[in-house]
């Protein structure tokens, strides 16, 4: 062992099964103290909620779960992200064609990463598919995916702007939070605007916060802001290519919904369905936040305090649905994530976890 890496061997194996290489990593010691102490945050978020819950309830009701609903359920959601994906795919054809297949195995692949290792890489990792497999500059790829990221907030706009028809009374602290989210969501909004039909006032904005560095710190970085926002003026005199955005992204949101409402169905619990997709949209919000590993405890929580809390739902109810879901999340996202991993470039994980710079490579 070095003074700031562990060796570690591993041997990494193809779709067929058959043994392909073996790769030598180091990993960093910071980002395995960032995996552990990260594992240990969820498994104290775990053990809290399992006293704070019935357990042999818990998994009386999982067992009675009706199967064939989530069944339905699963394909919602893998539609949500196949949905997501096939808008960054529209995104990007300004720099690179790609197949909607493609497109949507690099996304699964950087969700995947996001949803296992607590340090938010998932974006770059998608860019990296796309250099290492189609040659294209990460810095190219990054506003595709700022923008795509951007279209996200719009959705949770969407479901913001549900609020008046819930019926639900929130305190002044909530409402001042949720003014709070609303202003950014519209500050949002703004940049995919300004990005369309004001490129050269925005550039000229950006490289004006920054005139006061030396010379050649000043103009690498006018290169670099320069090369990102004309990678932001994807939807120069394409309306079009915005709606279908905005349209994309209002099906994702709305697949998001019935996958957790169908969730709710299997398990006989009777939730209007706008909150539900609510409900489920603030959960996803909590993720901006660091998160414990694949949401290790983090989640179950968020659904008790949503949905037990919020919505008045047993928190028996919320706990045996949120444990199920997470299961069932994790598998998917874990059988996908990784076949897509392994056909775009198993290289990445070695490289995330030795810590290296994936944006330089």
């Amino acid at each position: 062992m070095s003074g700031r890496s562990i060796g570690l061997i591993i041997t990494t194996w193809s779709l067929t099964g058959t043994r392909s290489k073996r790769i030598r990593m180091k990993l960093s010691r910071k980002r395995l103290l960032s995996l552990l102490l990260g594992l240990a945050v969820g498994l104290l978020l775990l053990a809290l909620w399992l006293k704070f819950i019935d357990i042999d309830l818990l998994i009386s009701k999982i067992k009675q779960v009706r199967l064939e609903l989530v069944v339905w359920a699963s394909l919602f959601y893998l539609g949500a992200y196949l949905i997501r994906s096939l808008r960054w795919n529209l995104l990007l054809r300004k720099d690179v064609t790609l197949s909607w297949g493609r497109t949507w195995l690099y996304s699964m692949g950087g969700n995947w990463v996001n949803y296992v290792i607590p340090i938010r890489l998932g974006e770059l990792v998608k860019a990296w598919f796309i250099k290492r497999n189609h040659g294209i500059p990460i810095l190219s790829v990054l506003p595709s995916i700022f923008i795509d990221k951007t279209f996200d907030t719009v959705g949770i706009f969407f479901v913001l702007a549900m609020l008046p028809f819930l019926g639900i009374k929130f305190s002044s602290g909530m409402i001042a939070l949720l003014s709070l989210l609303a202003l950014v969501f519209a500050l949002s909004l703004i940049v995919l605007l300004l990005a369309a039909w004001r490129k050269k006032g925005v550039v000229g904005f950006i490289k004006g916060l920054f005139a006061w560095l030396p010379g050649s710190a000043r103009d690498k970085i006018n290169r670099y802001i320069e090369i990102f926002i004309s990678g932001l003026n994807v939807f120069e005199h394409r309306w079009t290519r915005l709606l279908s955005g905005l349209a994309l992204t209002a099906l994702g949101v709305l697949l998001d919904g019935l996958y957790f409402y169908l969730l709710f169905q299997a398990f006989s619990v009777q939730l209007p369905f706008l909150k539900v997709l609510f409900g489920y949209t603030l959960i996803n919000l909590s993720y901006a936040l660091p998160q414990p590993p694949a949401q290790l405890g983090s989640n179950e929580w968020m659904m008790i305090i949503i949905f037990s809390v919020g919505f008045a739902l047993t928190r028996q109810d919320a706990s045996a649905i949120m444990a199920f879901a997470h299961m069932l999340t994790a598998f998917l996202m874990s059988v996908v994530g990784i076949a897509a991993i392994a056909l775009s470039g198993r290289q990445i994980i070695a490289a995330i976890l030795s810590g290296d710079k994936i944006y330089e490579q």
